[in-house]
């Protein structure tokens, strides 16, 4: 992976999948990509309780301009 990511980039690849909805939370159109990526842990829940952590699954926040509600992208499936 990248050392930075490329905002504009991300942007790009979200409009030419059609990630272009309004704000779930208050139906508004602009976005921000936030710098930097985070990790979402993929761990296991066993039958016997423990929890096993597994991969990490890097991910893109994109947050709404007017309320700042946060949605996350994987980044593999958009660079």
């Amino acid at each position: 992976m990248k050392d930075e990511i490329d905002r504009d980039e991300v942007a790009s690849a979200l409009k030419e999948k059609g990630a272009t909805n309004k704000c779930h939370r208050c139906n508004a159109r602009e976005f921000s990509v936030l710098k930097g990526y985070s990790s979402v842990s993929l761990g296991e829940l066993r039958s016997s309780g423990h929890i096993f952590e597994g991969a990490a699954l890097p991910v893109v926040s994109v947050a709404c301009n007017n309320c700042g509600a946060i949605t996350q992208h994987a980044l593999g499936a958009l660079l």
